[in-house]
């Protein structure tokens, strides 16, 4: 039986260096990482399996960040390629310039009666 490989994931010199970059800084989020990592290990020929292994994470993660780099355009910088995508939820319920006003009127003194 055939052995299933995972496709060669090809990057730039410059996208490397991004991504050792971040692989190396001590305060970056740690989800993007490890998108970092995967895509690194991925780039020298680890496979989906020994990359899930190494870095802890199930193989559809692993399959799942390799295959959104894959097919993200070239033209973006690999921290856009490593973004995770928005979730879904409830719109905001209010707007910057109502949050804006809202903490304005909560840093004025309160008004006396008859006072102004």
């Amino acid at each position: 039986m055939p052995r299933c490989t995972a496709a060669p994931v090809d990057i730039s010199d410059k996208d490397a260096r991004v991504l050792q970059a971040l692989e190396r800084r001590h305060n970056a989020p740690q989800g993007l990482v490890k998108r970092a990592q995967i895509i690194l290990l991925a780039a020298r020929g680890v496979g989906v399996r020994a990359t899930a292994e190494r870095l802890g994470l199930g193989r559809a993660t692993v399959q799942r960040w390799r295959r959104r780099w894959s097919s993200a355009a070239a033209t973006e910088s690999a921290l856009e390629r490593l973004v995770d995508a928005p979730r879904p939820g409830t719109p905001p319920t209010f707007s910057p310039e109502q949050i804006c006003s809202i903490l304005a009127l909560a840093c004025e003194p309160p008004k006396r009666d008859g006072q102004e």
